[in-house]
């Protein structure tokens, strides 16, 4: 469709509200030199006509479908056993077959309709992004934090242990005993 070329005349308003007030104009058409490529300018359609209704059918009864040809089956087979008329056996396979296939895809819907149900239901058992932050911050506040701090520290006393400085005894009583002399205390 040429948008920029539709309804040049009304400065580019919404043609549907312009029919309502006045009747459509002529288009006064001009010649069209052809290319090649274009051999003849787009047709731009009213945008009712783009949109049709899609019609709403009725569900459909596969068990009244199935009562119909077992209906027709035992008159065809009575019809037959008379002798009267030619059974149209291949009207019925035909019928069986159309009747198959409806049962393909309705049962492909119903499958296509539980998936989508799991779907959502998956979703909604989710909680939402703020009650699952609030939930990770209280786990990581109540379990993780001090399970980290208990490791910190044991960590820390263990390497304590592990690099006990050997030069530390020597250095505790050397310390101790300028304390000593600075408080003019005797000395052991």
């Amino acid at each position: 469709m040429r948008l920029l070329e539709f309804n040049r005349d009304t400065g580019g308003a919404n043609p549907q509200t312009l029919a309502a007030k006045k009747p459509p104009s002529k288009i006064i058409s001009r010649p069209v030199k052809l290319t090649p490529r274009a051999a003849r300018p787009a047709r731009v359609l009213p945008l009712k006509a783009a949109g049709t209704a899609a019609t709403a059918r009725k569900p459909i009864d596969l068990e009244q479908l199935q009562q119909r040809i077992e209906a027709l089956e035992h008159r065809i087979q009575s019809r037959a056993q008379e002798g009267s008329e030619h059974p149209a056996s291949h009207e019925l396979e035909l019928l069986k077959q159309r009747v198959g296939r409806l049962q393909q895809s309705v049962h492909a819907e119903l499958w296509a309709a539980r998936q989508r149900e799991h779907t959502m239901l998956e979703i909604l058992s989710r909680p939402s992004f703020k009650t699952a932050l609030l939930q990770r911050i209280e786990r990581i506040r109540t379990k993780q934090l001090p399970a980290a701090i208990c490791w910190a520290v044991a960590s820390s006393r263990q390497w304590w242990q592990d690099n006990y400085p050997q030069w530390w005894p020597a250095f505790a009583s050397a310390w101790q005993e300028s304390l000593d002399k600075a408080r003019g205390l005797p000395r052991k």
